[in-house]
């Protein structure tokens, strides 16, 4: 019964310590760079979002998918999913341009919000979730920060 035990043990010990090798290191890192208007269907918007994705490893980036939320004023207003994308080299990056969709009605409420602080900054947080080919939890990625609007 004790080696029985011993056995679970070292099989449990064996396949943590193999999931742990699995997770990744550093986090890949997603920025915006660009938002092109599309065309608009009712009250949503459609664009071509330009992200650029950094693979901080020493090993490829298998990409088999992102989704992405682009808040303004702590208000969704933009998301979208892609997938298909190419490999990204270790210590390189890529850039990808994705499909995405805006609520019209999250817009009005941004632009509303905005009207009533008088704030001559907008806050922003673009989150992407990464899923890798051979990790089946998506990694989250979150970019922060305010755009200066100088004076109104």
């Amino acid at each position: 019964m004790r080696v029985m035990r011993a056995v679970w043990l070292l099989i449990a010990l064996v396949g943590l310590s193999g999931c742990a090798l699995l997770a990744p290191g550093q986090k890949p890192e997603v920025h915006l760079v660009d938002v092109q208007p599309g065309a608009h269907q009712g009250f949503e918007q459609h664009f071509v979002i330009t992200l650029l994705v950094l693979n901080p490893t020493g090993s490829e980036l298998n990409v088999s998918g992102l989704s992405y939320n682009l808040k303004l004023q702590g208000e969704k207003l933009i998301s979208g999913v892609a997938g298909g994308m190419n490999p990204i080299p270790p210590y390189g990056q890529s850039t990808i341009k994705v499909p995405a969709s805006a609520n019209l009605i999250s817009g009005l409420k941004i632009i509303g919000a905005f009207m009533e602080s008088r704030s001559q900054s907008v806050n922003f947080e673009l989150e992407a979730r990464i899923s890798l080919g051979w990790w089946h939890l998506p990694i989250t990625v979150v970019e922060a920060g305010s755009i200066d609007l100088g004076e109104r």
